[in-house]
């Protein structure tokens, strides 16, 4: 198999496509809070999707609609925080993507990859971590709406939960930001083919 990575090179691009499944896997799942939705179902919420929710029947009832989805549009988003945290933990997940389609196929063919790209790669790679660090610590801002306080109580608040807790896609995303950081690392000597050794 034609490759310029080193044996580094080929642990980074793997750790790079596991940090990517990670990433996408825990921003599109709506487990980031689990909450109890009137005394009868959990609820889950994420920035830009969410599980059992509430609706009102043209007869004016309240009925649990048992079913995760996304929110209608980019405005329905119940907190302008949980917007910012989707950008900003989407953009992450897409640079994560990048850098990982760009490793493994490195594995695969020669010169894809050298090791100015590789440090830029690495670049990436620790941008997409702060950018899922800040997406995280914006997330908790949006706590006060009026959506995670009809799960979480009237106590829920801006970095306080109320009666929820965090779930499992916490721990996703979370497990992603450790390997990027990791991958970053890698990255400085994941390739064994400088830019000037080129043959055409």
């Amino acid at each position: 198999m034609a490759t310029s990575l080193s044996s580094v090179g080929v642990l980074w691009a793997f750790l790079s496509l596991a940090a990517a499944i990670l990433c996408c896997s825990g921003f599109y799942l709506p487990f980031w809070v689990k909450g109890r939705l009137l005394g009868q179902v959990d609820a889950y919420f994420s920035s830009f999707r969410r599980c059992n929710y509430p609706k009102v029947t043209p007869q004016k009832a309240i009925e649990i609609v048992t079913e995760c989805g996304r929110y209608a549009g980019f405005k329905d988003i119940p907190s302008g925080w949980w917007q910012v945290s989707t950008v900003l933990t989407g953009s992450g997940c897409a640079l994560s993507v990048l850098v990982a389609v760009t490793a493994v196929s490195a594995c695969c063919f020669a010169y894809v990859i050298h090791t100015t790209t590789a440090k830029m790669a690495g670049v990436l790679q620790l941008t997409a971590a702060l950018l899922l660090t800040s997406g995280g610590a914006v997330y908790p801002l949006g706590w006060d709406n009026q959506q995670l306080r009809e799960s979480c109580g009237n106590d829920s608040g801006v970095y306080k939960l109320g009666s929820c807790t965090l779930s499992w896609s916490v721990l996703l995303l979370a497990s992603a930001i450790l390997l990027l950081f990791l991958c970053f690392a890698l990255s400085f000597c994941s390739a064994r083919v400088s830019p000037g050794s080129f043959r055409i």
